[in-house]
C-alpha cells in the first residue's frame, strides 16, 4: 500500500522544527507533499513563492518530498492531490486544541481525511516562525533556529523593511 501524506503550512520561515518533523514524515510515508499556504491574513515576511524555494532548497535532499504553494482550502488541495493523510505538527497545549478543532472540521467536510499530529522534538517544541522573526528584528542570532541560506534572507528582508523604524 502506497501512503501519501500532505503537511500544510505557511512556513514563513522555515524553521529546524518543521524540517524535524518533514524528515521523520519523509521517513514513514511513500510521498509527502510539504504544501507552503499563502495564507495572507499572517502577513507573511516572504512571498509565497520565495517560501515555495526555500522550502525546496531545504528539502532537496528527501526524494520522497514534493513541494508546492496553494491558496485553497487544504481539504480541496487534498482531494485534487488524492492524499488522504494530513500531517500537523504539535508544539504545546494550545497547538493541540485549535489542531483538534482542524481535524474535527476537516473530517465532518472529508469523511476520508485522517490528521496525523506529530509532536515536535528537543528544543523545537518551544520554536515558531513568528519567535525566529522577533530574534531577528532585534539582532539576536536565529543561525541555529532555521537553515542558515534562509537566515540571510530573514535578515536581509528585515533590514530592508525597518529601515523607516525609529528606535530609542
Amino acid at each position: 500500500m502506497i501512503t501519501h501524506a500532505m503537511y500544510p503550512g505557511t512556513f514563513d520561515p522555515l524553521t529546524y522544527g518543521h524540517l524535524d518533523i518533514i524528515v521523520r514524515a519523509h521517513k514513514i510515508f511513500d510521498e509527502v507533499f510539504l504544501a507552503v499556504a499563502e495564507n495572507p491574513q499572517k502577513n507573511p515576511l516572504f512571498s509565497l513563492k520565495e517560501r515555495v524555494i526555500f522550502a525546496e532548497q531545504a528539502t532537496a535532499t528527501l526524494s520522497n518530498v514534493t513541494v508546492f504553494g496553494f491558496n485553497d482550502l487544504t481539504i480541496n488541495v487534498m482531494k485534487k492531490k488524492q492524499v488522504n493523510i494530513l500531517i500537523r505538527g504539535l508544539r504545546t497545549r494550545s497547538d493541540f486544541e485549535y489542531e483538534i478543532q482542524l481535524a474535527k472540521i476537516n473530517n465532518y467536510f472529508e469523511k476520508e481525511i485522517e490528521t496525523i499530529f506529530m509532536i515536535s522534538t528537543g528544543i523545537w517544541t518551544y520554536l515558531s516562525s513568528k519567535l525566529v522573526k522577533e530574534i531577528a528584528q532585534y539582532g539576536g542570532s536565529i543561525d541555529q533556529l532555521i537553515p542558515n541560506f534562509i537566515a540571510e534572507k530573514v535578515i536581509e528582508k528585515l533590514r530592508n523593511t525597518s529601515k523607516d523604524i525609529k528606535t530609542l
